[in-house]
């Protein structure tokens, strides 16, 4: 007898997969028992039976280098949008959405939160789509557990997953398009698009709530309420302050070596605007030895070609500690080069923010964990 091919292990595995998901799902919500179907051959599928007619499908679908579960309506009348969750969410959590559904679409009733934001777990997100929801906001995704979503049409459904991965809710706001995100180091962070421009930019939270200027971009998650933010939100347009978008030429333009770079003045005013859009209130213009200037920081111009090492920054960070007199100074770095691991490492536990300049835009990157989060957002609102 031969040995039995991967395919074949494969699709058997599969199988008893699917097999498990169909007890998990009864014995987690036995009043669906009775309703429950689990396909015995391929197309391999779980459904959970409405009226005869109508069911809530669990099934695999494949999309260009990846497989995913979707979860959604089958039948005549489709019009709720579909779920897709990551192959490797557990039965326990699948189980409970597909519960969640079926008991929506019995019941007549909206799908609960968190499904509903097609999450499967409570978290800050789902609280603050919920109440912006309640306001009447349209949220338009909210990415937290789970950053995957479709694109309609439902019969060749396309998969989404944005380019900023930290959590974030979209929401549209009076025609405002707004990416509120929740960041693990800085908090959070409302950014704008401005369609005029087709740029992004960032709100100031602190000045919109009439609190004292932070240096650093974002609000610390203990110090403001999901409900505070929420309500600043849904206040619309006229009570967000935000700063000046600045154009600068895509990377792609600027792709011809030949092409001469931006002019010394302009480069830093083109470095200084980025950073004050970014949320950096206290970086002000200098002179020519130190073009760049603040009180809270220490702002190193790294000109060298060589790669920032770990001890090279560690030096920095001790010339920031003792360059302030009554203000204990953060180090920032603009350089031309890169940052060892051991370096990007360091720059995050040190609260340090290092910035790659390309000098023929003047385009800032961010180097590490901590500097990247600043950055605005790259990609259009996949809405538009």
């Amino acid at each position: 007898m031969p040995f039995p091919t991967s395919d074949m292990l494969a699709a058997f595995g599969t199988y008893i997969r699917f097999q498990s998901l169909g007890k998990t799902l009864a014995e987690r919500h036995p009043e669906l028992a009775h309703r429950i179907e689990v396909a015995e051959t391929a197309p391999l599928y779980l459904k959970v039976d409405l009226d005869g007619k109508r069911g809530v499908l669990l099934a695999h679908v494949r999309f260009p280098y990846t497989i995913m579960w979707r979860l959604g309506l089958t039948g005549p009348g489709l019009t709720a949008a579909a779920s897709v969750l990551p192959l490797d969410t557990s039965e326990e959590a699948l189980a409970d959405a597909v519960h969640a559904h079926t008991t929506a679409h019995l019941t007549g009733a909206p799908v609960p939160s968190p499904w509903r934001w097609h999450e499967n777990e409570h978290s800050d997100l789902t609280e603050l789509a919920d109440l912006l929801d309640a306001q009447g906001v349209v949220v338009r995704r909210v990415a937290a557990g789970n950053i995957y979503s479709l694109r309609d049409p439902y019969y060749a459904p396309e998969l989404v997953t944005p380019s900023h991965r930290d959590p974030h809710v979209d929401a549209t706001v009076d025609g405002h398009e707004l990416r509120i995100s929740l960041k693990p180091r800085l908090g959070w962070v409302i950014d704008l698009w401005c369609s005029e421009v087709d740029l992004w930019t960032r709100v100031d939270i602190n000045r919109s709530l009439g609190r004292p200027l932070s240096p650093v971009p974002g609000v610390p998650r203990a110090d403001l309420s999901v409900a505070e933010l929420a309500k600043l939100i849904g206040a619309g347009h006229p009570a967000w302050e935000s700063e000046d978008v600045g154009s600068i030429e895509d990377d792609d333009s600027a792709a011809d070596p030949t092409r001469p770079g931006i002019g010394y003045e302009e480069l830093f005013l083109t470095v200084l605007g980025q950073l004050g859009t970014f949320g950096f209130t206290d970086v002000y213009e200098g002179d020519a030895e130190n073009p760049l200037r603040s009180t809270h920081f220490h702002i190193a111009l790294h000109s060298a070609q060589k790669d920032l090492s770990a001890p090279a920054l560690k030096a920095l960070n001790g010339e920031a500690a003792a360059a302030g007199d009554d203000v204990l100074k953060r180090l920032m770095v603009i350089t031309r080069a890169g940052l060892s691991k051991p370096a990007a490492v360091f720059a995050d536990q040190a609260k340090a923010f290092v910035f790659q300049l390309d000098e023929r835009t003047g385009r800032l990157a961010g180097l590490h964990a901590r500097a990247r989060e600043v950055l605005l957002p790259r990609d259009k609102p996949d809405f538009q």
